[in-house]
């Protein structure tokens, strides 16, 4: 996609700055999974703000809240594409296709979780750098599956059935742990919010809004 200031920049200019943010998310989730917290945290803008499955809030509680997540006896990784990104000036929006595997014991059985998302990312340039100002998700699908095939874990079918069909078993995951699940995240399941959090995202890139 042509940026609406193409051009006033240079082609390789264009270039590096794909390239750097690119860069800054890749990074970010590298820190996030290798746990190293400091080079996590320094990605992100002081007005960043997260909203995600199990976290609502600004880049540096999202930080923390990970690190302490990150205690517990869950193994968790992400796999991402190629991102897709679309740059005005000193603002941009990235889309990373995403899966997250999550190993963990459920009712006494070992489990792997894969969740497949498209994450939403804005960055934006503070003097020189870029830095990640805001990151939701779409969710489009997940499973659940046993990592020993003789043992299953028992499935409360009435709890799962209170959860979204887009992020069902990540949400069952997250509640057996005793975390909060938040229930209007976009997601394929309900269209009209990926609607409008590409509308959101694009008002921040044409900064109708702050």
């Amino acid at each position: 996609m042509t940026s609406p200031r193409m051009d006033a920049r240079s082609f390789a200019d264009d270039v590096l700055d794909r390239t750097a943010i690119t860069d800054v998310i890749h990074r970010e989730r590298a820190a996030r999974d290798g746990r190293d917290w400091t080079e996590m945290a320094r990605h992100y803008h002081p007005a960043a703000h997260v909203d995600v499955s199990w976290y609502r809030g600004d880049g540096a509680g999202f930080v923390a809240a990970s690190r302490k997540n990150a205690e517990g006896t869950t193994l968790s990784f992400h796999q991402l594409s190629a991102s897709v990104v679309t740059l005005d000036g000193n603002r941009a929006l990235v889309e990373t296709s995403c899966s997250l595997h999550g190993m963990l014991e459920l009712h006494g059985a070992d489990v792997a979780m894969v969740g497949y998302t498209r994450l939403m990312w804005r960055v934006q340039r503070d003097e020189d750098r870029w830095l990640i100002a805001g990151l939701r998700a779409v969710y489009i699908s997940d499973m659940l599956l046993p990592r020993n095939p003789n043992r299953v874990p028992p499935i409360d079918e009435t709890v799962l059935a209170t959860f979204r069909p887009s992020y069902k078993y990540l949400s069952y995951v997250i509640n057996a742990t005793g975390r909060h699940v938040n229930d209007d995240l976009p997601g394929i399941d309900r269209p009209e919010t990926v609607v409008a959090l590409r509308d959101a995202d694009r008002a921040w890139l044409e900064r109708k809004t702050v």
